[in-house]
């Protein structure tokens, strides 16, 4: 009975090494060396801030054309707005969603200009296509999220 109970011991303790050898193993094939977190991260935030800056010089340059051409064309463009609309602008919806983006077109493929947290409060500028995406408006940000995430304030 002695022998049986080392027999056991030692097939136990060659299991548990053929156990850790397998995940040892298995770690190293599903370490996908493209792919570094840490570079990816850091990379993600450089163009982050480069956009930032881009964003910003293409608003400096706006405010510079508006300021020449006068305000006469911007209100033109805002009563447009208002009639293609109805009015919408005014309406203000808050986000459902733990964490929303705010794209620059209405896709999920397109560039995240701003992203928002549940609770945040945006207003709805117009309505676009059969997929619910509508063009919003947060702070000086305008964009497209789906109107499923959002639900009208009362």
């Amino acid at each position: 009975m002695r022998k049986s109970s080392k027999f056991r011991l030692l097939l136990l303790f060659i299991a548990g090494i053929i156990f850790i050898v397998f995940v040892l193993v298995m770690q190293r094939q599903f370490n996908n060396p493209d792919f570094d977190f840490q570079n990816e991260a850091s990379e993600v935030n450089e163009l982050e801030n480069d956009e930032e800056t881009e964003e910003a010089d293409a608003a400096d340059k706006d405010a510079d054309t508006d300021e020449e051409s006068g305000d006469s064309e911007s209100e033109e463009e805002s009563e447009e707005t208002d009639a293609d609309t109805g009015d919408s602008n005014e309406e203000e919806y808050e986000v459902t969603a733990e964490v929303l983006n705010i794209r620059s077109s209405p896709n999920a493929d397109s560039e995240v200009v701003e992203t928002l947290v549940n609770g945040d409060i945006v207003q709805l500028i117009g309505e676009e296509d059969e997929y619910e995406w509508v063009e919003i408006s947060y702070q000086d940000v305008t964009g497209y999220a789906n109107a499923g995430y959002l639900e009208a304030v009362e």
